[in-house]
């Protein structure tokens, strides 16, 4: 019931379900999502329906690997004898205002989940060590790519207790269990980080001055403070204000951005560009954190910038009765279908499938046909949806039953659309088995990167722990005399190891931006994914409108026919016969005949109206997009890579000048 993929339409439709691609199960790369239930019907036409977008696994968290449920976390953190669970517990559901905002702001994503990276460039503004900083990240990251929320307060309270102790003191999770009665707020000084490093501007922040501390609940320290180190605005400017149909959290204004890429799920072409893509409405899905109704079913917030002055709230049938109203009325056009449901659901199936009906929801708003229904509009609009859906009854009728066309509309219809049909129906399978495994290989790569920017974290952390260490364990720092009778009373060490010790620092912060630029291409390679299952989407409409035609395209044409043939013979046959009440037969014959030869007409009219329709998504909705999506998608890929590229260089370049002046001996 719930694990099945959604099918599309009432019980007489073809339902447009997701099937397992056999190719893809064994790949090892399990999905949440993954159906093992094909729909009926569907696997049937040659191969033509054995692609299921949900058989590769989800895009991971821009910010993390596998996510964690709470109690995994705290159980984590507090293992071990003496830990205290109740202090934790007290930490993560009551943190201190300043906690929240912390998070707040370097999860600019609400993802739950911060990098290695970006906890890295916070710790360090509190001038503890770099080998206490190792210590405490690796206290909570426990060797995974990110921090979840309570890890990353735990992360801040050790900090606090580190500050707050003596250098012999050892910090465990079970001193902090013990000291969060009683612990102070940590030491953070911005101005030790720059704007362009993902830092703040030059402003010292102490937030255990309590005369200082005035930051109320809820309000990021970028405002109060001037600490907006984790800024998306200035970390990711190529990559912002994009996207053709799908990804994104954050309200951007329709159009296509000159700097835009359109490879974004969502995101839209340049203004210097003609075609569909200039006034694109943008439909924003977000997950609310209340959950509401049966089974506690997650709520989901939509905001359309043309159609509402605020957001809608619709949960998952809302989007299912939707798509069930359009099928009806337009069984004929392109529509994408649904993801499926699932009973309890984890963090990662909810955000797969928020960014599934984001895709769904601003592919319709945008087709040329379907973004003026009126279903469609109040779906959009309209603020007590449930009590809207019990008061009115919904016209379901076919499209063709209220459009006709015009003679220049039927004289368009090319005489060869079933040629051109076929043509695409024949290589839909190694289309989009070629998309399966593209995205799903995307997908991998992105894993890659997130291991690698974390990796690339924890070894800047290791380099200055050693450069630390080196100092200390240099053989001047303890007393001794010279040939020249000059007491060297220790704590220094030698120039030497001075030097040393400052190109272990400088290898430490250029390890920290290789990081932090690895963050970026996660963020632009997370946009080109949902921009690649955008395109993918938008061959599997293509699929399930084949199948969808084959099945609703029939008519009794030819029946009706035979039928009034039949009739007209024994109208002439009573005629000659010259029986008594003849005429009165003869008159019902003839009824028959009207109401048949009115029924052959409408359905001709209908195939003519099916054709017109076919042609249409044929060459306006899916040559235009599939064309442009790509085109412009792959540019922009290649134009972030050359830059991402450049700025690597960069920083590559600035270590080697730096390691010039570095002592050999």
């Amino acid at each position: 019931m719930f694990n099945a993929p959604r099918r599309m339409g009432g019980g007489s439709l073809p339902s447009s379900a997701f099937l397992t691609s056999p190719g893809l199960s064994s790949s090892g790369y399990n999905d949440p999502l993954a159906s093992t239930v094909p729909a009926p019907g569907m696997t049937g036409g040659g191969g033509f329906g054995d692609v299921d977008p949900w058989s590769a696994a989800p895009s991971p968290a821009r910010s993390g690997t596998p996510r964690r449920v709470v109690e995994d976390i705290t159980d984590g953190i507090t293992a071990g004898p003496g830990a205290g669970r109740e202090g934790l517990n007290g930490l993560i559901n009551d943190p201190p205002a300043i906690y929240v905002s912390l998070f707040d702001q370097v999860d600019s994503s609400r993802t739950g989940h911060v990098s290695l990276p970006s906890v890295q460039r916070l710790l360090t503004t509190s001038r503890l060590p770099a080998l206490m900083v190792e210590k405490i990240i690796n206290l909570t990251s426990r060797d995974r790519s990110s921090l979840a929320r309570q890890e990353f307060f735990c992360a801040l309270a050790l900090v606090a207790l580190a500050q707050s102790s003596s250098e012999d003191d050892e910090i465990t999770i079970e001193r902090l269990s013990a000291s969060i009665p009683n612990l102070p707020l940590p030491n953070l000084q911005s101005s030790s980080i720059s704007n362009n490093s993902l830092s703040a501007p030059p402003t010292g922040y102490d937030l255990s001055d309590p005369s200082s501390s005035s930051i109320p609940h809820g309000i990021t320290p970028s405002t109060s403070t001037g600490f907006n180190a984790w800024d998306t605005a200035s970390r990711t400017n190529v990559f912002a204000d994009h996207h053709p149909f799908g990804e994104g959290g954050q309200h951007v204004s329709s159009g296509y951005s000159a700097n835009g890429s359109a490879f974004r799920s969502d995101g839209v072409l340049d203004e210097s560009q003609t075609g569909y893509w200039k006034n694109l409405e943008r439909v924003e899905v977000v997950l609310k954190p209340e959950k509401e109704g049966w089974f506690l079913q997650k709520y989901r917030q939509c905001d359309s910038q043309k159609r509402s002055s605020g957001p809608v709230s619709r949960r998952y049938s809302d989007f299912v009765w939707l798509l069930d109203c359009l099928i009806k009325r337009y069984p004929f056009r392109l529509l994408p279908s649904l993801p499926p449901k699932r009973l309890g659901p984890d963090a990662s199936f909810l955000e797969a499938r928020r960014k599934a009906l984001k895709r769904f929801i601003n592919f319709v708003v945008n087709h040329p046909v379907i973004k003026d229904d009126g279903a469609l509009n109040v779906f959009l609009t309209e603020g007590s949806f449930e009590s809207w859906r019990k008061r009115t009854k919904v016209n379901t009728d076919e499209e063709s039953s209220s459009k006709k066309l015009n003679t220049a509309q039927e004289m368009a219809i090319p005489s060869d659309l079933d040629e051109k049909l076929g043509i695409l129906r024949d290589n839909l399978p190694s289309i989009l088995n070629s998309y399966q495994k593209l995205v799903l290989l995307s997908e991998k790569f992105l894993i890659r990167l997130i291991n690698h920017s974390a990796d690339s974290s924890r070894l800047s952390l290791s380099v200055r722990s050693i450069g630390e260490s080196l100092n200390k364990s240099c053989f001047r720092c303890t007393n001794s005399t010279n040939d020249r009778g000059t007491v060297n009373t220790g704590g220094e060490s030698c120039s030497l190891c001075q030097g040393v010790s400052k190109g272990l620092d400088d290898v430490g912060e250029s390890w920290i931006r290789i990081a932090e630029e690895t963050e970026r291409r996660v963020t632009a390679i997370t946009d080109h994914i949902e921009s690649l299952k955008s395109t993918r989407d938008l061959y599997l409409s293509f699929r399930d409108l084949f199948i969808r035609h084959e099945k609703l395209s029939k008519d009794n044409v030819d029946t009706l026919r035979k039928k009034v043939e039949a009739r007209n013979k024994k109208i002439e046959q009573l005629k000659n016969g010259g029986k008594p009440g003849w005429e009165v037969e003869v008159d019902k014959l003839v009824a028959a005949n009207d109401q048949d030869n009115s029924t052959i007409a409408s359905s001709l009219s209908r195939r003519v109206f099916i054709k017109a329709c076919m042609w249409h998504e044929l060459s306006v909705v899916h040559h235009s997009r599939q064309a442009a999506q790509t085109t412009l998608g792959w540019r922009e890929f290649t134009n972030d890579q050359i830059e991402g590229t450049k700025r690597l260089e960069g920083v590559w370049q600035g270590l080697k000048d730096k390691l010039e002046g570095m002592p050999v001996e």
